[in-house]
Parts: C-alpha cells; structure tokens; sequence
C-alpha cells in the first residue's frame, strides 16, 4: 500500500467517524420521520449538518447539562418572582 492511499483511507475514515456521530446528534436532537426525510430529500446539505455537528457538536451529556442549568435559573427566577409577590 502506497502513503497515498493510507492517507485516503484515514480521511475516508475520519469522515465517516464525523458523520455518525452527527447522525447521532440529529436523532438526539430532532423528530425521526424528519431526520430520515431530511436524508433523503437534502442528502448533500444534511451530510454536511452531519459532518459539521460530528466534529464540533455538543454530546448528550453536555446538552443535558446545560438544560438543567437553564432550569435551575429558571427556578431560582420563579421563586424570587414568588417572593416579591408575597411582600
């Protein structure tokens, strides 16, 4: 095997790597049926909303994280709200 043609298998699997982890984050993140319609009718922009999302999207537990951030302000927001209410 030439340098050339591990160098293009690396990239090929780097790819490949990048996409799945976004097609997992569009699953995570939006409705199925759109998902799979999304594939099919814009296949060249979703791979790329893949790639982009596998390389620099967040993970699950990131997100998750931040939303229970959001809504521990949120309740903390509500209760502050409740207490100004009640003086």
């Amino acid at each position: 095997m030439t340098d050339e043609f591990v160098w293009i298998l690396l990239v090929i699997g780097l790819m490949a790597y990048w996409s799945f982890r976004g097609l997992i984050g569009l699953f995570q993140r939006y409705n199925t049926i759109l998902i799979i319609l999304y594939l099919i009718i814009l296949f060249p922009i979703a791979f790329l909303h893949m790639f982009v999302l596998g390389i620099f999207g967040d993970n699950k537990k990131e997100r998750e994280l931040n939303e229970a951030k959001k809504e521990a302000e949120r309740q903390v927001m509500v209760e502050k709200e409740k207490e100004n209410l009640q003086k």
